[in-house]
């Protein structure tokens, strides 16, 4: 039977077939456009006003950041197609079948980090849409985000193209709005004061943004024909990442520049509030495009954590044929537990959102460069693109069960990275 044809994805962790082989390289541009266009990347936006950069030098920060990193992420898309497996299971060529588990056990980590994160956005949302607390608006906002995962990657595809057209007309409002409120204010009586240590700080920030983004990207590009060209699928996966993020993170810093207080203390009602006057009838509107922006990016958070936990369990010998065999049954339980450990997360850290996003990114930045690094050169340098699929789910076969060398290279550049970076300032509170 062929993928399209079906109403829930069927396929999990397991090789795409040619004949199953469906898609356009510009789905992958409104995928992490409408990924992007969503009230995280606003929040994260307006980490370097909390860090005390000016609104100039903010948006100097998000721009290179986002510029840099998307290189790195739109790369990983190009393994899709060439491969037809998950991202974090390719990873395997590298780390070994069992020695995989450690990036594996992480990546599973920073998804509900940034499924918990979102989901406190998309739960404050749905507390101002229906007049409910927000612990109730996050459950309902990830039971939403719940039902377009399950249906999976083609689902996912549909939503996120008509999402894109929707967004963008709200965000093109909102910044015209966001501009309107910054230039009627009277101006700061006192200058921000350059430091290059928080520049370099916000600079990390957004390249992590999108370098995050790398165990993702190879989910939602193999069901493309093996005969993609490399470069259409890379340019549409970095502008969609790069243009969404860069716009979403531009509202971020005018709503610290406006009201910095409110934006760091509840980014959804300060972008809300941009609808406000002859546009107030507009408000409803906004939290709607919030909420569908969350459930948005914690399908995809949602989706690729439970890839990367069934291709932890599929490791174990026992699990192996069953996993394979019955994974979109194993991907549709992982994920009700997912979310269930995603919302009880949310609802402890929903008063400190900000910090709570900006200590991630900057953990986050020690994991995956040295990860997307390793994966990256093995793909591109040393194999070309040509792997063995059938040995990536063999821990006897020619990648073995341990990869020794990409282990012993992945502790050491995180515990460079950390030792170098520690003194670095991590918000709190």
């Amino acid at each position: 039977m062929s993928q399209e044809k079906t109403v829930i994805e069927r396929r999990a962790i397991d090789f795409v077939p040619e004949s199953e082989r469906h898609g356009k390289v510009f789905s992958m541009f409104t995928l992490f456009f409408s990924g992007n266009m969503q009230i995280t990347a606003v929040a994260l936006g307006i980490i370097p006003i909390e860090l005390g950069l000016s609104p100039g030098w903010s948006i100097f920060a998000l721009v290179l950041g986002n510029l840099l990193g998307g290189c790195v992420m739109a790369a990983h898309a190009v393994q899709g197609p060439r491969i037809g497996i998950p991202q974090m299971i390719q990873s395997r060529a590298q780390f070994g079948v069992l020695g995989a588990n450690l990036p594996l056990a992480l990546v599973v980590l920073m998804y509900l980090g940034f499924f918990a994160g979102s989901a406190i956005l998309g739960g404050e949302a749905i507390a101002n849409i229906l007049g409910v607390s927000s612990g109730v608006g996050i459950v309902v906002a990830n039971l939403l985000t719940y039902l377009l995962f399950a249906f999976g990657y083609d689902a996912i595809h549909r939503c996120a193209k008509w999402a894109t057209y929707i967004f963008a007309v709200i965000f093109i409002l909102g910044t015209v709005l966001a501009f309107g409120k910054l230039a009627g204010l009277p101006a700061a009586p006192h200058a921000a004061v350059f430091s290059l240590p928080m520049l370099l700080i916000a600079i990390a920030i957004f390249v992590a943004w999108q370098i995050t983004y790398g165990p993702y990207v190879a989910d939602y590009s193999r069901y493309m024909p093996r005969d993609t060209a490399a470069g259409s699928i890379f340019w549409s996966t970095y502008f969609g990442s790069v243009i969404g993020s860069i716009w979403a993170m531009l509202v971020g810093v005018l709503l610290g520049a406006i009201d910095q207080k409110l934006a760091a203390s509840d980014p959804t009602a300060a972008f809300a509030g941009l609808f406000s006057g002859p546009w107030a009838e507009l408000r409803i509107i906004a939290l709607i495009v919030i909420l569908a922006g969350v459930v948005v990016i914690n399908a995809l958070n949602l989706y690729g954590g439970c890839l990367s936990s069934l291709t932890i369990l599929s490791s174990s010998l026992s699990l192996r044929q069953s996993a394979l065999r019955h994974g979109k049954w194993y991907r549709i339980g992982l994920g009700a537990a997912g979310v269930t450990i995603g919302s009880l997360i949310a609802i402890v850290g929903a008063n400190s959102v900000m910090a709570y996003l900006n200590n991630l990114m900057l953990i986050l930045v020690y994991v995956f460069i040295p990860w997307s690094a390793i994966n990256l050169t093995d793909f591109f340098l040393l194999r070309h693109g040509e792997y063995s699929v059938a040995d990536i789910y063999d821990r006897h076969g020619r990648y073995g069960a341990w990869g020794v060398p990409a282990l012993a290279a992945f502790v050491l550049a995180i515990v460079l990275e950390i030792e170098q970076n520690r003194s670095a300032v991590v918000i709190s509170g």
